[in-house]
């Protein structure tokens, strides 16, 4: 495994979202990025971003990592991912893997009304609410996922809104998950 610093994750973040903020392009990011400002931060040697894009706008996205100095697109992991082509795509910036994701389904396309601007290291960038980045954590559902969003319930219980969770879960068919999830939170507060 190469060794990166959080130096070249910056260079990452930032070259991504001038090139969004230049085109014009809505994003979010989510995954682990996300986590560490809803709840404690967790390594990681990526950055995921959720991208507001048409066909015409994907290819000129296309064209402008391309044309990148630091950045290539990872076409050996798109030819082992057939099926995520249309959904996903995966860069190589400033070394480090960068995964930009298309809306899957409604929430995601949702997630952009509810997406929370912070400031980062002199920065503005959007990031994924608390709640849109539990469904997102739980709609994937690896155990680390289950992980991440049991710690943004716990870290963030008094501003979570409920509601908006019950109904999502219920949407995208993933109730019991976050039946489970509660279930774990309140084990965890009351043992």
């Amino acid at each position: 495994m190469s060794n990166f610093s959080e130096s070249h994750i910056a260079e990452a973040l930032a070259t991504m979202i001038t090139l969004f903020e230049r085109l014009n392009i809505p994003y979010i990011v989510i995954g682990a990025m996300a986590l560490s400002v809803w709840a404690r931060p967790r390594g990681t040697i990526d950055i995921d971003f959720l991208i507001l894009v048409n066909q015409t706008e994907l290819e000129n996205l296309n064209a402008h990592l391309i044309a990148l100095p630091d950045c290539q697109l990872d076409t050996a992991w798109s030819d082992l991912n057939p099926l995520l082509q249309q959904l996903q795509l995966r860069v190589r910036c400033h070394g480090i893997i960068v995964d930009l994701l298309l809306p899957r389904d409604a929430h995601d396309r949702v997630a952009f009304n509810n997406r929370c601007q912070i400031s980062s290291q002199g920065r503005n960038l959007w990031v994924s609410s608390p709640e849109d980045l539990i469904l997102q954590k739980l709609k994937v559902g690896r155990p680390r996922d289950f992980e991440d969003a049991l710690v943004v319930i716990e870290v963030n219980r008094d501003r979570i809104n409920r509601t908006y969770l019950a109904e999502w879960a219920a949407r995208l068919g993933i109730q019991a998950e976050m039946d489970f999830i509660f279930q774990q939170v309140e084990e965890r507060e009351n043992p």
